[in-house]
């Protein structure tokens, strides 16, 4: 093998020069050779190119090399070129094997890879199993995603109380980087189903609101199913009689209104009318003190003040507890990352505690006109942990480690420290190599969490339909 040219290769595969590096890779080693690093960066850069088949037959080589080891990822990446070359059969045999293997990190991606492949074939009930299972895995950092698609495949199974529930609990785990609006639509196919129009009308506008989201044709024909449905039971309601089309009854000439009493003493009720000016006076003040002592209206005003209050602070605690800030940990990277390409001051972004040289050195490992995404985060009160992907201006991507801790103000929060992640890349040892390099590719699936309220949820669906 070529030590020198494989080096060249993944310096080209980093940058972003996919068609460089695919060549360069196939050409490290002789054919008949058996390296599985060297082969699963070139199926990698092949995925990059769109060049499906030739990238599953680079993973088959790769999974030859026992010592190599990485099966789950592997077989999930080849799983992912099938199916994106239409074999969904094979795309799912693939998912099934990556599934089975124990030192997997990440099983859910191949859960989410599965279902798709299922879905793709019909398998509905099969899919909804495997996006199940996907929700529960504890290592999905959030499982909106696959507890929306286990929504749809209630809704094809003819389960809309189900589905309902998955698209309710797909909105309470939503995190920024989920649709809510294409879970809005499925919520409203779910609720069309059960014939609930109303809530079904109310979940699509609040999914095509903003003009972005465009509904499915299914998705439209429910829409335009229970629109039609309130039309006709409005048109029922105004043709109905009423009860004041019947007899009127008799009216009252001291009370119009029905209220007898209300406005005027009913004429029995001499004692009214005995009454001397001076007792009428006593007995309006004594009538007084009953009423306010009743109402109490200033003090409900000040409970109900202080309540929101309380609630108000005890959600800033809860939510301070919780990691957020202002700014966030995102909004302090975008800007530190955008004051590097600007050439502008860096220190209102970064902890007070470096000192010069450290500031400058973390400084200069931040490429210029690149792009941080916060794709996972481990938050604490006061020090949060950041896996980054960051996006080059040549195309690239890059995966850090960021540190957070709190800004001397303690509100917001400011950077502790950046190091490059390099497991992303398959160049070291990590056993989810497909994490940082196959991510943004993977057309078929969403991001999904693990939760105890979900596993709850899911035990609607047929524990005998899950995919060992």
């Amino acid at each position: 093998m070529n030590a020198q040219l494989l080096d060249q290769a993944r310096a080209a595969y980093r940058a972003g020069d996919y068609s460089t590096a695919a060549q360069m890779f196939a050409a490290v080693k002789d054919p008949s050779e058996v390296r599985g690093e060297v082969d699963h960066l070139r199926g990698n850069a092949l995925m990059k190119l769109g060049m499906w088949s030739d990238a599953a037959a680079a993973y088959s080589l790769a999974l030859q090399d026992a010592s190599y080891g990485k099966k789950g990822a592997l077989l999930t990446n080849q799983g992912k070129a099938y199916a994106a070359a239409g074999d969904q059969e094979a795309a799912a045999r693939c998912f099934t094997e990556a599934t089975k293997d124990t030192t997997y990190a990440t099983p859910y991606k191949a859960y989410l890879g599965l279902g798709g492949a299922l879905l793709a074939l019909g398998r509905v009930a099969e899919a909804g199993t495997a996006y199940r299972q996907a929700a529960i895995d504890g290592a999905n950092p959030a499982p909106a995603g696959a507890l929306a698609q286990l929504g749809a495949c209630f809704v094809k199974l003819g389960r809309p109380g189900d589905a309902i529930e998955s698209y309710r609990t797909a909105l309470d785990f939503a995190t920024p980087r989920d649709d809510t609006r294409s879970i809005n639509a499925g919520m409203g196919e779910a609720l069309c189903a059960a014939n609930r129009y109303s809530d079904a009308v109310d979940a699509f506008t609040a999914a095509t609101s903003d003009g972005i989201y465009q509904l499915t044709p299914e998705q439209q024909t429910s829409l335009t199913q229970a629109q039609d449905a309130l039309d006709k039971a409005s048109a029922q309601r105004a043709m109905a009689p009423t009860a004041a089309q019947g007899v009127p009854d008799k009216v009252d000439p001291l009370d119009p209104l029905g209220k007898s009493g209300a406005f005027m003493p009913d004429p029995s009720d001499t004692g009214f009318f005995t009454l001397t000016e001076s007792e009428m006076i006593q007995q309006d003040k004594r009538e007084m003190k009953v009423r306010r002592r009743h109402r109490h209206l200033g003090l409900k005003i000040f409970l109900v003040i202080l309540l929101l209050l309380i609630i108000a602070a005890g959600g800033l605690g809860f939510a301070y507890t919780r990691g957020f800030g202002f700014p966030s940990q995102q909004d302090t990277l975008t800007s530190l990352f955008q004051a590097v390409t600007d050439d502008a001051d860096t220190d209102a972004y970064l902890a007070s505690g470096l000192s010069d040289d450290a500031k400058a050195i973390l400084v200069s490992s931040i490429p210029a006109d690149a792009t941080p995404v916060i794709e996972a985060m481990d938050q604490s009160m006061t020090e949060s942990t950041a896996q980054v992907t960051v996006q080059l201006s040549r195309g690239g991507t890059m995966t850090y480690e960021v540190s957070f801790v709190r800004s001397d103000n303690h509100i917001g929060w400011v950077v502790s420290n950046i190091a490059m992640d390099l497991g992303g890349d398959s160049t070291s040892t990590d056993d989810d190599t497909d994490a940082a390099t196959l991510d943004d590719e993977d057309t078929l699936t969403s991001d999904d969490s693990n939760s105890s309220s979900t596993s709850d949820l899911l035990t609607s669906s047929t524990d005998d339909e899950a995919t060992e």
